[in-house]
């Protein structure tokens, strides 16, 4: 019985080496980097400003980049900023890989885990690339449901049961049923990495369409800040004032 409690802790330790052991005959993404800078969103430009819907043109007047449903234009009109889960320190993906983190993979043949540097903390996202599907009880949140497979030597990831909300600082929204499928490969340089993101979400908008394309420059000796986010009083009120609710 003591040979097998001395046993145990190193099945334990094989299995997690196993599940992130670098898959053979594919790419080794595995390690740190930052963003470029460089990101080509739907309208051609940088749309993270907030905007006015009254005296702006949105898109130049075309709605091929952000092909909204009347209902999906409605509801980005009627979000309240104060909702902003970022006034309370929380990113939900995909915003948190469009804002200009540090992120970290580490690639292995059963879990990949895809992590972003905020708050002082990883933030860790799993992929499961055993290609099974959410279990029906599935909850919604922060990071979603995340599967992986490999195309080639293209890393490609579905996530679904996020919890929706802004995508953007102009509060762009996303709605739980939304389906975001990213698209990971090597830059022709042969260390940084090509990102895509797509969304399918038929609440919101009417086709599938691209929500963000950029450049990941590998990093190792990377800096990582120290700074914590402070939650926004007026937030922080508000949600103290739907509590007491």
């Amino acid at each position: 019985m003591a040979e097998l409690r001395w046993l145990l802790p190193c099945l334990c330790a094989l299995a997690i080496s196993a599940a992130h052991s670098q898959p053979a005959g594919v790419a080794d993404f595995s390690g740190l980097y930052r963003p470029s800078g460089l990101e080509v969103q739907p309208c051609g430009r940088n749309e993270w400003m907030r905007r006015s819907f009254d005296t702006d043109t949105f898109c130049l007047g075309s709605d091929d980049g952000f092909p909204f449903r009347p209902e999906g234009i409605e509801r980005w009109k009627a979000f309240s900023p104060i909702d902003d889960p970022v006034l309370g320190c929380v990113e939900d993906f995909p915003r948190n890989a469009m804002r200009g983190r540090p992120m970290k993979i580490m690639l292995g043949e059963q879990i990949t885990e895809i992590a972003y540097w905020f708050n002082n903390e990883w933030f860790v996202r799993t992929v499961h690339m055993n290609g099974a599907l959410p279990p029906a009880d599935t909850p919604h949140t922060v990071s979603g449901y995340s599967v992986g497979r490999w195309i080639g030597d293209s890393l490609v990831v579905e996530t679904t049961h996020t919890r929706g909300g802004p995508m953007f600082n102009d509060h762009k929204p996303n709605s739980s049923a939304a389906r975001f499928t990213e698209r990971f490969w090597r830059a022709p340089d042969g260390n940084n990495l090509l990102m895509d993101i797509s969304l399918d979400d038929p609440e919101i908008y009417t086709k599938p369409f691209l929500l963000n394309r950029q450049e990941w420059i590998w990093s190792p000796d990377a800096q990582l800040s120290q700074d914590k986010c402070e939650p926004s009083s007026i937030w922080e009120r508000r949600m103290q004032n739907r509590a007491a609710q």
